[in-house]
């Protein structure tokens, strides 16, 4: 299996587990925070791993820097 499809796969599963875990915790009335904590960082994790292979829009010499300007 390719090693992309997985990490996409895993990232998937991480957002939903996180989603699931914050979701269940806000409509329980007693608050575990360690779940809450944990539902987060699944959360994150997996919006993490789907970020890094997102490329930027623009390309860099295309954005406007201050501090070079000043240098010049």
């Amino acid at each position: 299996m390719n090693i992309l499809k997985v990490k996409k796969i895993i990232s998937f599963l991480l957002i939903l587990i996180g989603a699931f875990l914050l979701i269940s915790e806000i409509a329980s009335t007693k608050k575990d925070y360690y779940l809450q904590a944990g539902g987060i960082i699944c959360l994150m994790s997996g919006v993490f791993l789907i970020n890094t292979k997102v490329t930027s829009r623009f390309p860099e010499n295309a954005i406007d820097n201050p501090e070079k300007k000043d240098k010049e």
